[in-house]
C-alpha cells in the first residue's frame, strides 16, 4: 500500500518536472574508427599536389570574400542613398503640410483669371475614380477579345470538321476515280 503511493508520486512529480538530461558524449574527444596514414606510406608529390589545390582554393576564397566587400558597400551606399531620398521626401512633406495649415489663399488678392485658374486644376478623387474606371473597362475587353477569340477557334474547328466530312462524303460516293 505504501509502494503504491510513493510509485503515483514519483509519476505525478515526473509529470510536472522535465526528465533529467544525461551528460552529453557527443563533443567528448574520441580515437578515430578511421586508421591513421602511416608517414612512410605518404608521396611527397601527393602532398604537393595537395598544397598546391589548397592554394588554389584560398585564392579563389580570397576573390571570393574580395568581391562579396564589394558588394556590400554597394548594398551600404544603397541602402544610404535611399534613407536619404526618404528623409528629403518626409521633409519636403512635412513643410507643405506645414505650409497649408499657415497660409490659408484670400481671393481678394486674386485675379479673377487666377481664380478661374485654381478652381479648374484636377480633381484628384475624379481622376482616380476614372482611372479605376477605364481599368475596369479594359480588364472586360481584354475579357471578351479573349472570349472571342475563343469562340473565333470554337467556329473554325467546328467548320474544317464539316468541310472534312462532306469532302469525305464526296469522296466515297463519287463515280469518278482520283487521279494519283
Amino acid at each position: 500500500m505504501m509502494e503504491n503511493s510513493v510509485n503515483e508520486g514519483e509519476v505525478h512529480e515526473s509529470f510536472r518536472s522535465p526528465p533529467r538530461r544525461r551528460r552529453s558524449t557527443f563533443f567528448e574527444r574520441r580515437d578515430s574508427v578511421v586508421p591513421q596514414p602511416l608517414s612512410e606510406n605518404i608521396d611527397p608529390s601527393q602532398c604537393a599536389k595537395s598544397s598546391t589545390e589548397n592554394d588554389k582554393h584560398n585564392q579563389e576564397l580570397q576573390t571570393y570574400y574580395e568581391k562579396l566587400l564589394v558588394e556590400k558597400e554597394q548594398w551600404k551606399k544603397e541602402v544610404n542613398n535611399r534613407r536619404n531620398k526618404y528623409h528629403d521626401l518626409r521633409q519636403q512633406y512635412q513643410m507643405a503640410v506645414k505650409a497649408s495649415s499657415r497660409s490659408r489663399i484670400s481671393y481678394s488678392a486674386l485675379s479673377n483669371e487666377d481664380i478661374e485658374f485654381l478652381k479648374m486644376k484636377p480633381n484628384i478623387s475624379k481622376l482616380v475614380e476614372s482611372q479605376l474606371k477605364l481599368h475596369k473597362s479594359v480588364k472586360e475587353t481584354r475579357a471578351l477579345y479573349r472570349r472571342a477569340n475563343e469562340l473565333d477557334d470554337v467556329i473554325l474547328s467546328f467548320s474544317e470538321d464539316k468541310i472534312n466530312k462532306v469532302t469525305e462524303y464526296i469522296l466515297e460516293n463519287s463515280t469518278v476515280e482520283p487521279v494519283e
